[in-house]
């Protein structure tokens, strides 16, 4: 055998040696893009799933943040009335009126009241104009709804948190469906030179984007 059939039967091993790894490489990549898109598929779901679960507290929390306030409407609305009768029994010098007005008067206006005439409001310009203005006077009702209205702040927050990362991982799906489309475009080429750049391409595509994947929040 002359020097130059060797030779070109060693180059054809050697291409069609390079073929098969070229091949064998390509599905690594296409199984390893495969198995990632999958993975991102199932985070996506549970992170749409985690932001309707807070997208709902969120709704209840809010609802329940309007019946409190509707409530603690109607009872200051009950105190402001108490408190103007009063005021004016006092004005009209019925002390007896004035006197069973303040003594029914609800919690926590009559704790609010009684600290109020503490200070001396006709006689001290720096009072408080009402009792609804002091400290005392605190419903349990308002408490309450401020509570819930947090809640709902911190519902909000988080569903919007979870609807992020699942854009974020419905994102990795698309980058490892390019990973998929360079995994089998290669070996399509009459140049091994560019099935390998297109391969390497996308090995290092799906690399990246599996390294950013496994660093972000999963459930």
């Amino acid at each position: 055998m002359t020097p130059d059939l060797v030779s070109a039967a060693a180059m054809k091993r050697w291409a069609l040696r390079l073929r098969r790894s070229i091949d064998l490489f390509s599905a690594v990549v296409m199984a390893g893009a495969t198995v990632a898109t999958a993975y991102s598929a199932y985070q996506s779901s549970l992170w749409s799933s985690e932001k309707n679960r807070h997208t709902a507290q969120a709704a209840t929390a809010v609802v329940r943040v309007g019946k409190l306030s509707n409530m603690a409407l109607q009872r200051t609305s009950v105190h402001v009335n108490l408190f103007v009768h009063w005021v004016s029994a006092v004005r009209r010098g019925d002390g007896g009126m004035a006197a069973y007005l303040f003594d029914r008067f609800p919690e926590p206006l009559k704790a609010a009241a009684s600290a109020w005439r503490a200070t001396r409001p006709l006689e001290n310009p720096a009072a408080p104009a009402s009792p609804f203005e002091m400290p005392e006077y605190v419903l349990q009702e308002r408490t309450d709804a401020d509570r819930w209205e947090e809640s709902a702040q911190r519902e909000t927050a988080a569903a919007h948190h979870a609807d992020s990362q699942s854009s974020r991982y419905l994102l990795f799906t698309i980058i490892y469906a390019s990973v998929l489309f360079f995994g089998g475009i290669s070996g399509k080429f009459r140049k091994p030179a560019i099935d390998l750049l297109v391969l390497a391409l996308g090995g290092l595509t799906l690399l990246g984007c599996v390294a950013i994947m496994l660093s972000s929040p999963r459930l």
